[in-house]
């Protein structure tokens, strides 16, 4: 099992990325093999699998048996989404937030909201952050504070951290976010945090070690399973597909699912929006 490196550079209170370094999981391949599974996900995409969709969609984002096509790519994720798969759902809101050939801001926030519904943390933190920058013309303290504070309860891991720095930041008063440092607060009470953690030394470097899934075992295991299923005739909720609850399908459990590895297929999308500067507000 592939194991990446990445390094998080703790910088000064004013300034830090929110950026994810981890290498994309899933890599560019053109081998026969992973052609044969692009074939393999296309006829499965045919038969109307949902799932398949999701993961075609990634296939073609990342040029895995195919070339790299960011349209096809999009095109999949909204199909997928519509059948409720959360993970689809927000790889198509940040799509149309960072894509400059697709890019529709009101689509992107409309996408995340969605897989927020389901509490998929990562969708919430980045609406959090939409809201509290200009970019995308967007900004809104209220509703910051809101979907911050909602991913923050969900306990992703990014969203306190984003958080917690912003609570002891010079730049604290600048973001008037009641709920948010409420919540902060009572961590530090109840001593589950203590915020002189956060004053890290300018320049120290934290690494990190990560364990890529073993995607062709997955691919094997997921195409096995979706061969022997009634494939989706209508579109769902994510937790009604095809007569299936949650917890017999992958595509709609959040992150926080040991068994899930189309949430590891996040590839680079924890990349979400790039930098956040509190000072400046600026991305």
């Amino acid at each position: 099992m592939k194991k990446f490196i990445y390094s998080i550079l703790l910088a000064a209170l004013t300034q830090f990325s929110t950026q994810t370094f981890a290498s994309t999981s899933l890599e560019p391949c053109n081998t026969a093999e992973c052609q044969e599974y692009f074939k393999a996900y296309k006829i499965l995409t045919k038969r109307g699998h949902s799932e398949a969709m999701a993961t075609l969609g990634e296939l073609y984002y990342t040029g895995y048996g195919t070339d790299k096509d960011i349209k096809q790519a999009l095109k999949w994720f909204r199909r997928a989404a519509k059948f409720g798969i959360v993970t689809a759902q927000y790889k198509a809101g940040v799509m149309y937030l960072q894509e400059t050939d697709y890019k529709d801001v009101d689509k992107g926030i409309g996408y995340l909201k969605k897989a927020s519904k389901i509490e998929f943390s990562p969708a919430s933190f980045i609406l959090g952050k939409v809201y509290l920058g200009d970019t995308f013309g967007v900004k809104n303290n209220k509703k910051a504070d809101y979907w911050l504070s909602h991913a923050y309860e969900l306990n992703n891991y990014q969203a306190k951290n984003f958080a917690r720095k912003l609570f002891v930041s010079k730049s604290r008063d600048t973001f008037q976010m009641p709920r948010l440092y409420s919540l902060i607060a009572n961590d530090i009470s109840t001593s589950q945090f203590n915020a002189d953690d956060l004053n890290s030394p300018k320049g120290e470097m934290e690494v990190i070690t990560v364990s890529a899934p073993d995607y062709q075992a997955y691919f094997d295991a997921e195409i096995a399973r979706l061969n022997n299923i009634e494939p989706d005739t209508k579109s769902g909720t994510g937790s009604n597909i095809a007569g299936n609850s949650c917890a017999k399908l992958w595509g709609c459990s959040t992150e926080g699912s040991s068994d899930r590895v189309r949430d590891v297929l996040l590839s680079d999308w924890g990349r979400e929006s790039g930098q956040f500067r509190i000072d400046g507000g600026n991305w």
